[in-house]
């Protein structure tokens, strides 16, 4: 299937590892021009060299989506850059902090960065074609998982928004969908780390999975792109649950 993404221009923040890194990489392969940020300058500079020498069209920025007033400069810059924009994936993540500051976390860079991103964009993706913003979220944000913590409800919250902004975007022409993850491997990501200091503990969350083992990052990125493609035409307001069976509640 072609999903017409080809010279799309996409903006996604947290793009340089885990399941960033795979959605940008998966655009890129389909054709299109991507614009990303993360936080780490040395490793924005190396994707872009990476994608760039693979023939690419690409622009990264260091940016710290805290921080209103540069992470909205750098949105500016990017839809410059690409000439427009038809395609926000807000992705980056506060992690999962504890205590007063987890929360806050939580919400500056989880929350109100995806608020400020979309809503700096939706003009942008109104004038673009098949306008679309996928927000990455969390089976965490659907199913209770231990105690109250800030990543858990910052992730129902962002579902939450984006089926509300669904509902007002599409009079827009602009489809609005969430995509939630259920455990996926990372190398140098959370479970990644899990795997190396809690070998038990890992093989343990693997064998409650259907298929026997955790989620890769690509098929994280397959069902984000196809969400944000014009394949995906009559779909909006969904929030696509990632997670090979890993969760147990009936979804309807």
């Amino acid at each position: 299937m072609d999903l017409g993404l080809k010279d799309k221009r996409v903006i996604i923040t947290g793009a340089t590892r885990g399941i960033g890194l795979a959605i940008a990489q998966t655009f890129l392969n389909e054709g299109a021009k991507v614009a990303f940020c993360a936080r780490k300058e040395d490793e924005v500079a190396a994707r872009v060299q990476e994608w760039s020498d693979a023939g690419h069209e690409v622009c990264g920025r260091a940016v710290d989506v805290r921080q209103a007033d540069a992470y909205l400069a750098w949105l500016e810059e990017a839809v410059g850059a690409l000439g427009g924009a038809d395609i926000f994936i807000p992705n980056v993540s506060g992690g999962a902090g504890q205590g007063e500051e987890g929360w806050r976390t939580a919400f500056e860079v989880d929350i109100l960065a995806t608020v400020r991103g979309c809503e700096s964009l939706l003009p942008q993706l109104v004038q673009g074609n098949d306008g679309a913003i996928v927000i990455i979220a969390s089976i965490a944000g659907v199913e209770a998982m231990g105690a109250p913590a800030p990543y858990n409800t910052a992730k129902a919250a962002l579902i939450s928004y984006s089926s509300q902004l669904g509902d007002l975007a599409a009079q827009h022409g602009v489809r609005v969908n969430a995509v939630s993850p259920g455990p996926i491997h990372v190398d140098d990501g959370f479970w990644g780390q899990v795997k190396d200091a809690q070998k038990e503990a890992y093989d343990g969350v693997a064998a409650r999975h259907p298929f026997g083992r955790l989620g890769t990052t690509q098929e994280v990125a397959n069902c984000v792109a196809f969400l944000a493609s014009p394949a995906a035409s009559w779909v909006t307001r969904t929030n696509l649950v990632v997670d090979g069976g890993f969760t147990r509640r009936i979804q309807f």
